[in-house]
């Protein structure tokens, strides 16, 4: 006899309200996330970048952050979790008939994101100014110039690019729930604030690679928007989950994924054929048997 649909195995097909909101298994929430609850950072720090940005934008350290990351935050009007793309090969024929696929490579698309600009068009200057770091314009001398007119003015000026390493930053997307407050206080003035469920992705090595044209127009008033498009190498996910007072943290005590297959064959020093790298039989310490003088 065939085994019965899940949805019937587990009962699903009837379904008790409270389980929209309660899960009944397992700690968690069944509530469905928001898409207007988020925050996006861009890692500046330790890199020639932030000093550049910061020359060319009149940054105030004391009014905009203690980063041009965290003055921009606030302004992120639009942004995406990332995605991934498992590329694919196929084989045809191993088996008559039949046609296998099998993973070759994890791809990361690039990512589109969008600022509202200020009355002083900061947002507008930081990009520019990433994009001008990554690419310099240089005078006859080599020097890149004391101002932009000095710039536009010699006709002999050249652009060189920088080496990956200098541009290259980390950002963080996080999305988060509602529930910012405790519960006892959350009808007080100042209520007391916590750690509400969220989700964070690490981007890695990210840099600017096109600055949308923004649209001005004669008419009706709108805020003035900046999109700028990222590559990016890959990110990381770290997941926190809160129901009333209990806080769970993704990869740590007990929450920790492994690859309990591979990490155990890695502790034992073996490959992916199961042969220890110390058995002289197989000859994988990389031992060849010359004596380098």
């Amino acid at each position: 006899m065939a085994n019965r649909p899940n949805v019937f195995a587990e009962g699903r097909h009837i379904l008790p309200t409270q389980d929209l909101y309660i899960t009944r298994d397992k700690f968690g929430s069944n509530v469905p996330a928001y898409n207007n609850i988020y925050d996006v950072w861009i890692d500046f720090a330790g890199k020639g970048l932030t000093r550049f940005i910061n020359q060319h934008t009149f940054y105030d350290r004391g009014g905009r952050g203690p980063s041009p990351g965290s003055a921009l935050a606030l302004f992120c009007s639009e942004a995406v979790l990332p995605g991934s793309t498992i590329e694919t090969a196929e084989v045809r024929g191993l088996r008559q008939g039949v046609v296998q696929n099998y993973a070759t490579y994890r791809s990361y698309p690039d990512i589109t994101l969008t600022w509202y600009s200020q009355q002083d068009y900061y947002t507008n200057d930081v990009f520019n100014a990433w994009m001008e770091y990554i690419s310099p314009t240089r005078l006859a001398d080599n020097r890149y110039g004391d101002s932009t007119r000095t710039r536009r003015n010699d006709k002999a000026s050249f652009r060189r690019l920088k080496y990956p390493e200098f541009y290259k930053c980390n950002m963080q997307i996080t999305s988060f729930s509602k529930n910012l407050l405790d519960e006892g206080s959350r009808l007080e003035e100042k209520g007391s604030p916590q750690f509400p469920s969220s989700i964070t992705y690490f981007v890695e090595n990210l840099f600017p690679t096109n600055i949308v044209a923004s649209p001005l127009a004669y008419g009706k008033t709108e805020l003035v928007k900046t999109s700028v498009t990222f590559k990016y190498e890959y990110y990381y996910i770290d997941r926190t989950s809160r129901a009333g007072e209990t806080f769970k943290v993704s990869d740590s005590g007990n929450n920790r994924r492994t690859d309990s297959m591979n990490d155990a064959r890695a502790s034992q020093g073996t490959d992916n054929a199961g042969r220890d790298f110390d058995d002289p039989q197989f000859n994988l310490s990389g031992n060849d048997g010359f004596t380098m003088y």
